[in-house]
């Protein structure tokens, strides 16, 4: 390998697609995409020690943050609709959650750069699992922060792509 990709800085851009299919949201202000492994793990013990250890990928553990609150990217990633009243200079857009709400599939895209490349991370099939939080502070910006699964989506349970020259995140 030439090196390329290997030392992504930041976090450029966020993008959330809805499944099966739907309009893709650009997360403004995006601060952090972070993803682990889960394992299923299982030890074998024996004759008083050791005698083997299996471990397998099971799922996707994901987290994101971005600065600010989008009303549409909070909407597909719980389910629930946006509605936007009267225009400009007196519009509302606004945003009601019921109980009992579902929470729906949705995809991440993720892009660091890295010199003239970057590396683009893709998770194809994810679910929150915790709520979506954040804090009206004095003196501080509002961060929106959620966190949830993926499992595999038959085809793969994330991909990582490094490239030479950098480009913009696929679209659906």
């Amino acid at each position: 390998m030439s090196g390329y990709g290997d030392k992504p800085f930041g976090i450029r851009d966020i993008k959330l697609t809805p499944l099966p299919t739907g309009s893709q949201i650009d997360l403004p202000v995006a601060m952090k995409l972070a993803f682990k492994e889960r394992l299923v793990t299982a030890e074998l013990h024996g004759d008083d020690s050791l005698q083997s250890v299996q471990s397998s990928t099971d799922a996707v553990e994901w987290e994101l943050e971005a600065g600010g609150i989008s009303l549409e990217a909070y909407a597909l990633m719980t389910g629930r609709t946006v509605a936007v009243a009267s225009t400009s200079p007196t519009e509302t857009t606004a945003l009601t959650a019921n109980s009992g709400d579902v929470m729906p599939w949705f995809k991440i895209y993720g892009k660091a750069v890295d010199g003239d490349g970057d590396v683009h991370v893709k998770i194809p099939m994810c679910k929150l699992n915790a709520p979506i939080e954040g804090e009206f502070t004095d003196g501080g910006f509002f961060v929106t922060k959620c966190s949830g699964l993926a499992i595999d989506d038959g085809s793969e349970l994330y991909e990582m792509v490094q490239n030479e020259t950098g480009g913009d995140l696929p679209t659906s």
